[in-house]
């Protein structure tokens, strides 16, 4: 989950969550998601394209590795439901199970400022992108 749609904390305060989401499924807190992603890699879909993966490492660091093969270090933390991770600039988000997924890894992510991602996958163990920049 990328800084693609960057948000701040003043942000979260003050927006009131809208989207259809949150009628549909109860959102993974602090500790389901935690227990969800650590030591994992999830790869993600936008509108059903590749859109990146991010490997949850110990100590809540994360890198996230866009569709190019380039990388971001960065670290995650949680605010109530918001699953919040700083890379350049803080990006939040809230995390669903996704009754409907079929094939795919369960949930989708929704970012304060309404873009959808689908976890295509969440397998075992994670990436350190050694050999690509890390920007």
């Amino acid at each position: 989950m990328h800084p693609a749609a960057a948000c701040v904390f003043a942000v979260i305060a003050g927006t009131a969550w809208s989207g259809n989401a949150l009628a549909e499924a109860e959102p993974l807190g602090k500790q389901a998601f935690y227990d969800l992603m650590q030591g994992k890699t999830a790869t993600f879909t936008y509108k059903g394209r590749p859109y990146g993966s991010e490997a949850y490492h110990d100590g809540r660091v994360v890198i996230w590795r866009d569709t190019g093969g380039q990388c971001q270090e960065g670290t995650w933390h949680s605010i109530a439901d918001y699953h919040c991770f700083r890379y350049d600039q803080m990006s939040c988000w809230k995390v669903f199970p996704d009754e409907e997924a079929g094939a795919g890894a369960g949930h989708y992510a929704v970012s304060t400022d309404g873009l959808r991602v689908d976890f295509e996958t969440i397998t075992d163990g994670v990436f350190d992108c050694q050999g690509a920049p890390l920007s």
